[in-house]
């Protein structure tokens, strides 16, 4: 699975491969490489196969085992592999040198056999007209130039974006930051102790989702013992139940949450609406000449969407990324490491497809957003 991820990574990225992909090829060689080594000088020489009882004995064997042949093959392979595609990356990396270098010498050829006084059927039209230099300017001006190619300008802020902008994972990262004084009310200590106190709950709420498994767990193993002359746990069960109370969005804990977060939601609304309609109100005349009531209007009226955004990332998007955190690092304490890497695998596996159809809708969703400011508008 994750071989099969980094695969469609490549296949994702654009441009690709890049120079991280081909450093980790050559490390990942390395290190096979190494591995092959260490485990032709063990299974050549005597050593006792490890056994599920015993991993450090076993019986003794003198040769390679069909497994041990397996592993070495397998090994084999993924060098194989690997070099392959290190020489891809460099055959890459070549085809595109050399392409860049076609064009160059095409545009430096271009810029030789162009004429000095413009284009040869401007000249001719010139000495038709019985102007001396080809051209009805003379020599020395712009006019029978050819002109430099245009470059796609950026577009202005206060401009309805019609692709999805391309940003670093950095760059969302700052973006939100933008929006977080909105979210802490610094003019009001009421508000500020709550958001201190939502902040707690939600810390408690991941320790109850992490009791909530456990638990259950506990009740089994008493359930399952022998010679026990009550035979139900009720303690045990009753504590689940207080845990179940607890857990969750729409348990004890996530009610209260909601409840007490109102006033600092209101707030953030208002100072939203406020400073998105003093940045309108501080635009230029050509901003205002160029654009219609109803369109500006439907742009103000979105700030309640970026007011559920903040909020959503706040007590959803950083409580699950904590969740899967944990969540990873309980199996690996309590059971085992590879029940850590199946959940951490299934884990990376479910971000990378939720990025990728978020990304798809995006470009949907811009397009559904900017037709119904069209109709806003009109109206």
């Amino acid at each position: 699975m994750i071989y099969s991820l980094l695969l469609i990574s490549i296949f994702d990225t654009k441009p690709s491969p890049t120079i991280s992909q081909f450093t980790s090829w050559v490390l990942s060689l390395v290190m096979e490489i190494i591995l092959l080594g260490a485990s032709f000088a063990l299974y050549t020489t005597e050593h006792r196969e490890p056994t599920v009882d015993d991993p450090q004995g076993g019986h003794l064997e003198r040769e390679m085992t069909e497994w041990e042949a397996v592993e070495v093959t397998l090994n084999v392979v993924r060098i194989i592999c690997l070099i392959a595609l290190s020489a891809f990356y460099m055959l890459f990396i070549y085809l595109q040198w050399r392409d860049q270098r076609k064009r160059r010498q095409s545009q430096a050829t271009e810029e030789e056999t162009s004429s000095l006084l413009g284009h040869d059927d401007d000249a001719e039209n010139g000495m038709a007209n019985g102007t001396a230099n080809g051209s009805a300017s003379g020599y020395g001006t712009t006019n029978g130039a050819p002109k430099p190619p245009k470059h796609d300008e950026t577009p202005a802020g206060w401009e309805k974006p019609k692709n999805t902008p391309s940003r670093s994972w950095w760059e969302y990262i700052r973006g939100y930051s933008l929006f977080f004084p909105y979210l802490w009310p610094s003019k009001d200590r009421k508000l500020q102790i709550i958001v201190v106190i939502s902040f707690v709950i939600m810390i408690i709420q991941r320790g109850v989702q992490v009791l909530v498994p456990y638990q259950a767990g506990v009740i089994t193993d008493d359930l399952s013992e022998e010679g026990d002359s009550d035979g139900i746990p009720w303690s045990a069960i009753c504590l689940y139940i207080v845990y179940r109370l607890l857990q969750g969005n729409n348990g004890l804990l996530g009610a209260v949450r909601s409840i007490i977060w109102v006033p600092v939601s209101q707030y953030s609304f208002r100072e939203l609406s406020v400073a998105s309609f003093e940045h309108v109100h501080s635009l230029s005349l050509e901003f205002h000449l160029g654009k219609k009531t109803g369109e500006v209007l439907s742009a103000l009226g979105k700030g309640n969407a970026i007011n559920n955004f903040l909020e959503s990332v706040t007590f959803q998007v950083l409580p699950m990324l904590v969740d899967l955190c944990v969540a990873i690092a309980f199996f690996l304490i309590q059971f085992d490491a590879y029940y850590a890497l199946v959940v951490a695998v299934i884990t990376f596996w479910y971000i990378y497809l939720t990025i990728r159809m978020a990304q798809w809708r995006a470009d949907i969703r811009r397009k559904m957003v900017n037709a119904d400011r069209e109709v806003d508008a009109v109206k």
